[in-house]
Formats: structure tokens, sequence, C-alpha cells
């Protein structure tokens, strides 16, 4: 990395920081929203590398939420004891569940993770267990020690922890071997498994890890809400982590989803105004993106404003090439 993108990169850290005194409480919300959606754009992106797009992820955000409500309400459990055993309930009821649709391909996986997520939406809704539509109620507070996250600022900073994490560990494995196989995978189905590439236990590798960041994302927007409700896990919110990938760009697998998170989630809370033209105008937006910008914004900057910058000698300077 050059001395230039460092010093982007930490100016941007700063000003994630910084954020909850410079935006008012409307504001601050929207950015925990985006933290939230950005962890679930990564773990769409994440699933790409595989060649498994993932309609299902709604659902399992919707497992790591009740899981851990229900456990904080009915176990007594501490949040973050609580995320743990969220994040692990969705690896092993997706390694029960993917083990039947991985092995037949992308197409069955992915119409699987349909069904899938419109199963559990009924499920939280249909079952008084889970609380019925109207949800399961308050949850405890997370603390640490006597620190209590109460409070907006103190929420968002816990996201923002969340989201560093996320973006770490999957930086870590996408430069592991395991990453290299993904790619391999991800590249050429066939061409990774005449190589020797395990191709099934390679990509249920990938889904069980999703689904625990997944789960994660589940956790902390309990954390937020302090409830857990059906409406908040439809199927139809599955599409729209797939818009965030393809507004922000398929191919930047860690910056597309949180840029492509923080555009959609800002322009929809200004949109609420005209609610029922949103959708219209989402839709909209994504099918002009799709052909004018077909690899999204990042992928306009690759193809069309770094090679301007080039031309006049200005992208050695922040690629490292210049002194």
């Amino acid at each position: 990395m050059s001395k230039a993108a460092k010093i982007a990169l930490g100016v941007l850290a700063l000003l994630l920081i910084a954020l909850p005194w410079l935006l008012g409480p409307y504001q601050l919300q929207i950015a925990i929203l985006t933290v939230t959606y950005s962890m679930l754009g990564l773990a769409f992106a994440f699933s790409l590398r595989v060649g498994l797009p993932r309609l299902d992820i709604a659902g399992w955000w919707g497992v790591g939420a009740y899981a851990t409500a229900l456990l904080m309400q009915r176990a007594d459990m501490s949040f973050w004891f609580a995320m743990l055993v969220a994040g692990i309930i969705a690896v092993i009821l997706g390694w029960l569940i993917f083990i039947i649709a991985l092995p037949r391909g992308m197409i069955v996986f992915l119409l699987f993770g349909m069904v899938l997520a419109m199963a559990f939406y009924q499920l939280f809704g249909s079952l008084e267990f889970f609380g019925g539509w109207g949800g399961t109620g308050i949850v405890p507070q997370p603390t640490i020690g006597s620190f209590t996250f109460a409070n907006k600022p103190e929420l968002y900073y816990l996201g923002l922890f969340f989201l560093a994490v996320n973006l770490l560990v999957y930086y870590l494995l996408y430069n592991s071997k395991i990453g290299r196989a993904w790619n391999a995978i991800g590249s050429s189905l066939k061409l990774a498994s005449s190589v020797g590439v395990n191709v099934v236990r390679y990509r249920m590798a990938n889904v069980l890890i999703g689904n625990f960041f997944i789960a994660i994302a589940g956790s902390y927007y309990v954390a937020y809400s302090l409830v857990a409700v059906p409406s908040a896990f439809g199927f139809n919110f599955s599409v729209y982590i797939l818009i965030y990938a393809v507004i922000g760009g398929f191919l930047h697998s860690l910056a597309g989803p949180v840029l492509g998170a923080a555009i959609v989630t800002y322009a929809s809370e200004y949109l609420r105004v005209v609610q029922e033209y949103e959708p219209i105008v989402t839709a909209g937006t994504v099918i002009l993106i799709i052909i004018f910008m077909p690899m999204g914004i990042l992928g306009l900057i690759d193809q069309r404003v770094k090679p301007w910058l080039a031309r006049r000698k200005l992208y050695a300077l922040f690629s490292g090439g210049g002194k």
C-alpha cells in the first residue's frame, strides 16, 4: 500500500471515529444502520468468491437476532455469550441445511436460499416460541462490566468494532491459502476441480463462515433495536443486500458492499417522504447502474478515473509509483 493510500485510510478512520460528534441523532441512527447493512453486504460479496450468490442472508440475519434475543431473555445470558452462541447456531443449522443443497450446484443453492429465507420469516412470525408477529419483546441492553451500551454513540462504536472485525477477517481469508482456493472456484469451477480443489468442501467453509458473521450482524441489530421482529427479516431485504454489492462494485469484495450499503441506506432514509415511490426509484437506479456501470461505482473508478489520472501522471503519485 502506498504512502498516500495509508494517509487516506487513516483520514477515513479518523472521520468514522469522529462521526458521533459531527452528526445529529437522526443521521447517527442512519450511520448505525449503514454499519449493520455493510456487514450483511460483506457476507454477500464473500459468497460470490466461490460463485454462490446468496438470497438467504436476511433469514440468517434473523436467526442471529432471534437467538441472541431469546438467549438473553430466557437463559439470562450476557450479550457477548449469546452472540457467540447465536453464531454457532447459525453455523450448525447452516451445515445441516446446506449439506443437501451445496452438492447440487449454484442454481439449486440459490433457489434453496430463497425458500429458506421465506421459511424463516414465516417461522419467526407464526410460532409463539419466537413471540409471534409482534416480536420478542424488549431485550436487555449489552454491557461490559458496569458500562452499558445505552446511547447511540456507544452503539455506533460497538457496530464499528464489529465491522472492523468483519473487514479484518475477510481480508485475511482472501489473502490466505483457502482464499486462493475460493478465487480458483469463482474463476472456473471445472478448472478448480481438475487441479484437485474439493469444490463442495471449500464452498461449505465459505458459506458457514459467512453464516457466523451474518448472525453476529443480527446480534448487533438486537443490541441496537432491543427487539427482534419478523418484519425486519423479510425476503425483500435479501434483495437489498444484493443491491449493495451491485452499486458498490462486485469486484471490490471489501470496499464495494460498504460503499453500496452507505449509498442505499442514506438514499432510502431520505426517500421516506415519498415512501410509496422509494422501491421504484431504487429499482430504476439499479437498472441504470447495470446498464451504464455494470461493475458498480468502484468499477467505474477503476475503468475511467484511474486511467484519466494515469494520463495526467497523477495516478503514479497515489499508487506509490511517483516521488
